[in-house]
């Protein structure tokens, strides 16, 4: 970066949080300003945070209130005044700014006559490849979502099945609910949080990001995908299973059997130097050669119609995808590999680990048993 250019990152939206917890070490619940020169980096927080930030943020970076700014009144927390003052201290002439900035400061500090542009370029492309801590990180978020994993399965498992095929334990009727409650439960237990998780049997599993609601039945599959941060790291785990307590009909076993060969084919073909989109028309490839179309019925998209995985860190989503991308991938990446196909009237299947990258090939965060029939 040239040294007369700081690179500014306002808290508040999640690229440019996990941004600066990644460059700085920081985070906080409120808003808060980080700046980045060639040699130096600058955080702008509360006189109830400074103290905090200056134990966790990384050695080198200069950590300022306000009023060490020499900002008084209104105009200690106005970002536009920080970011003069700060540049003052810095000694620098103009600032880039993230995709995600807020375009009201942004015009502001035009306004103001400072010299400020949009970087383009990704704001951390070395977030990609995952130091030998970060990867200790994930590998405990991963065992949390394992752990998870398993008492849930547990729970369907352990169901009886009663009249129309509902699933109870004790009297109780076995809902979505109650298996996402032992999840989350089963989380907070390994200081992780539970975000979004889904338990989504029969045709709510056809829509890949329905949570699921309401009764769970036997014979049908149910999707059940959990992806927890971490409390004190910030690091995301990611897996997906499908079960179906009893029997499941042939059709749908077939279904199984067809994404979990796609998996086992796509988790072969991950080495670095190949591209993404080569793992991704693998899978679909597998798709059609066993009979599964990807196409438009009655209006809604059914079959593969999701990508093969995608980067996970200190966000659940980031690069590299693996899909229609043109990304390679390097020793270091940590993706997921989840194939999956969804037909209402049938039911949704999707299995998904998530793997390291290595020099050979790939290794697994944490292991996870894959069993469909729950008997």
């Amino acid at each position: 970066m040239n040294q007369l250019t700081g690179l500014i990152l306002l808290a508040g939206s999640s690229p440019s949080d996990t941004n600066i917890h990644y460059l700085s070490g920081f985070t906080a619940p409120d808003s808060f300003l980080y700046m980045k020169t060639a040699k130096v980096s600058y955080l702008v927080v509360s006189a109830m945070e400074k103290g905090r930030a200056e134990k966790q943020s990384t050695p080198g970076t200069q950590v300022f209130t306000p009023a060490d700014l020499g900002l008084k009144g209104k105009k200690a927390w106005d970002r536009v005044v920080q970011i003069r003052a700060l540049m003052d201290v810095a000694k620098i002439r103009r600032i880039k700014v993230p995709s995600d900035f807020p375009a009201g400061v942004f015009q502001t500090l035009e306004k103001k006559g400072i010299k400020v542009s949009i970087e383009r370029n990704t704001i951390c492309p070395e977030r990609k490849t995952k130091r030998s801590d970060e990867l200790l990180k994930l590998k405990n978020s991963q065992k949390s979502a394992v752990a998870a994993m398993k008492a849930g399965i547990a729970l369907i498992g352990s169901s009886k099945i009663g009249p129309k095929k509902r699933l109870f334990i004790g009297k109780e009727p076995l809902t979505s609910e109650k298996v996402r409650h032992l999840i989350h439960k089963t989380l907070i237990d390994h200081d992780c949080a539970g975000v979004e998780t889904i338990v989504a049997g029969g045709d709510q599993g056809t829509d890949p990001h329905e949570r699921g609601s309401g009764p769970l039945y036997a014979g049908q599959s149910i999707i059940i995908d959990i992806f927890p941060r971490s409390e004190k790291t910030g690091y995301w785990g990611d897996i997906t299973r499908t079960v179906c307590r009893g029997e499941a009909a042939p059709e749908l076993k077939t279904l199984y059997n067809a994404v979990k060969a796609a998996q086992a084919a796509a988790l072969r073909a991950v080495q670095p130097g190949i591209c993404a989109d080569e793992i991704h028309i693998l899978c679909k490839k597998i798709f059609e050669q066993r009979g599964f179309q990807t196409k438009e019925v009655d209006g809604k998209h059914v079959g593969f119609i999701h990508g093969t995985g995608h980067g996970v860190g200190l966000d659940i989503h980031e690069l590299p995808r693996v899909g229609a991308s043109g990304e390679i991938l390097e020793a270091g990446n940590v993706i997921t590999i989840e194939p999956g196909l969804y037909y209402p009237g049938l039911g949704g299947v999707r299995i998904e680990d998530t793997v390291v990258v290595t020099e050979s090939g790939y290794r697994y965060l944490a292991s996870c048993p894959k069993k469909f029939e729950l008997l």
